[in-house]
């Protein structure tokens, strides 16, 4: 093989493995900059399809539990929700084909049907919890996300490149 053979497989090798970098394939939850592709954080999505959001209602100074399951095309379906007090941001009853059970103080409502392809989390700055709960693990989302910034949520794809550019929420 000449040299020059050689040099032309050489750059094509390097340059197929520079690209690649950039091709989506993991996927994640993943915290965009609002109104950007940039990623801030994100977290593998692995065999379980069902997460959680934790967080201190910001009037009533009580959780907060919204649970989500990722659908077949990767949208998110909200499925339940857990609360302990009525009044300003929280239903007061369930909606069509929903649940609406009070068990021991609580307040949940289940077979939750809307779906969304992302949706927008504030992240407060005040000292309320935020959290992620995925298999068996709950993610302190204000050690990973600035307080004071909105950030857009969803499931996608991410490059190695664009997995460089954010935090891995496990680390």
């Amino acid at each position: 093989m000449d040299k020059r053979l050689k040099m032309i497989i050489i750059v094509f090798s390097i340059m197929s493995i520079l690209l690649s970098a950039f091709i989506p394939y993991k996927w994640s939850f993943v915290f965009f900059e609002q109104r950007t592709t940039h990623p801030v954080a994100y977290l593998p999505l692995e065999q379980e399809k069902t997460f959680r959001i934790r967080y201190t209602h910001s009037i009533h100074l009580s959780d907060v539990i919204e649970t989500y399951k990722v659908t077949e095309n990767h949208a998110i379906q909200l499925s339940s929700l857990e609360y302990e007090d009525f009044a300003i941001g929280m239903p007061s009853g369930a909606g069509k084909g929903e649940k609406f059970v009070e068990k021991e103080g609580k307040y949940y409502i289940t077979n939750m049907s809307q779906v969304f392809p992302s949706f927008n989390i504030m992240v407060g700055d005040v000292d309320r919890d935020l959290a992620l709960r995925y298999e068996d693990n709950e993610f302190d989302l204000k050690k990973f996300l600035k307080r004071g910034e909105t950030y857009t949520f969803q499931v996608a794809r991410l490059s190695l490149f664009d997995q460089l550019r954010g935090v891995k929420i496990r680390e």
